[in-house]
């Protein structure tokens, strides 16, 4: 098999040591190029004909954590930025599937294939130290030639708050204001109930409203001290069944389940193990929903949990298959399958999980089974 056939995507093709240590020089010898280089602000790379790094400017450094170029030399960016991604394939950065779907990379080779500015938004999922870390970047290429080598400039600008802003606008705006709405809806009908058992009726549905709107309102708070690395967990022994069961319970007004259903497991474990339990049944709640809100009216979702050795498996299936360019960006902050700016359901999963209660999130999707998305748990934390 050649280097060329070892990709997905973009060319797998590397530069030699030697080589990147020779464009590198080129560069650092150019005075004007200095200058000019150190005269842009915010974060600047130089890439070489095959994507790698051979220039970057203080902000990349620093973004990094790196004090010389000498640690990021012929590295791709996603691989030292440390993108989930960049080690799928031996060669690295640009050469998976999830490859096709990154704003970087089609920057990149537009930029290289039309000889022209390229910019565009690009969605970056790291994981450092084992840790989840999320960006959202603009990022623009353009090419310069010095010494008549064709370099490519890449300048990045960080807009993860402004996403994060909308993102959060959206779902208030949208989810919020119509629980709002409907509350508001219930209360009329309520004053105007003349049958005690109505009203009783009216008065449980009220309650089960205002209750969403501050489950949503608290989701989100949650959400922005685990980004920050503000949010505490508080272990305790749970029993899996229970927790799962009570999971259930708290969704069953949502109108997701309207006309479905949720199946328990026959063969599901039941087991004690430590966790967190408000923040493993936000991550159960939003599995459950999520599979909800995919699955087709009289259809079911089936909720299992099952227990291997020293690790418990919560798990969650329904009967659709997600489209490829959706399973590749599943797990990225500002992507979602509900439209624009709507994005923060399986990514809250995966930061909440993975950064927090010690787990590991994935899914499959395929025809022969439909979408299964688990987490898997240390039974002692």
């Amino acid at each position: 098999m050649t280097i060329k056939e070892i990709t997905h995507y973009a060319p797998a093709l590397r530069s030699s040591t030697n080589q990147i240590k020779r464009e590198n020089e080129i560069l650092e010898s150019n005075q004007l190029f200095r200058e000019l280089f150190s005269a842009i602000g915010g974060i600047v790379a130089v890439i070489d004909s095959n994507r790698q790094l051979v220039y970057a400017n203080e902000g990349l450094l620093s973004l990094l954590g790196e004090k010389s170029m000498e640690a990021i030399l012929g590295n791709r960016l996603g691989e030292a930025i440390s993108c989930v991604h960049s080690k799928e394939e031996p060669y690295g950065c640009g050469t998976s599937k999830a490859c096709a779907y990154c704003g970087l990379v089609n920057a990149v080779l537009e930029s290289q294939n039309t000889g022209s500015k390229s910019t565009k938004e690009c969605r970056i999922s790291s994981n450092i130290e084992g840790k989840i870390q999320s960006w959202d970047l603009n990022v623009t290429v353009f090419p310069i030639v010095l010494s008549d080598i064709t370099y490519h400039v890449i300048t990045i600008l960080d807009i993860s708050d402004e996403k994060r802003r909308l993102a959060l606008e959206k779902i208030f705006f949208h989810d919020i204001l119509n629980s709002a709405g409907g509350l508001n809806g219930l209360l009329t009908i309520l004053k105007e109930a003349s049958d005690p058992e109505e009203s009783r009726e009216l008065i449980d549905l009220s309650e089960e409203v205002s209750r969403d709107i501050l489950e949503e309102i608290i989701l989100h708070k949650q959400i922005k001290a685990a980004e920050t690395g503000d949010l505490k967990v508080k272990i305790e022994l749970i029993n899996s069944m229970e927790i799962l069961e009570s999971s259930i319970i708290k969704i069953k007004s949502h109108e997701s389940v309207k006309n479905k259903a949720i199946v328990v497991s026959e063969d599901s474990s039941e087991v004690d193990f430590e966790t967190d339990r408000i923040l493993l049944q936000r991550i159960l709640i939003n599995l459950i929903k999520n599979a909800l809100e995919s699955t087709k009216p009289n259809g079911s979702v089936i909720a299992g949990i099952k227990e291997t050795g020293d690790k418990i498996r919560f798990w969650i299936r329904n009967e659709e298959v997600m489209p490829a360019e959706i399973q590749m960006q599943i797990f990225q902050r500002s992507f979602s399958t509900k439209g624009s700016d709507r994005g923060i359901g399986t990514y809250s999963i995966k930061l909440l999980a993975e950064n927090y209660l010690k787990g590991k999130v994935d899914f499959s999707s395929n025809e022969s089974e439909g979408t299964i998305f688990w987490v898997d748990f240390n039974k002692k934390y």
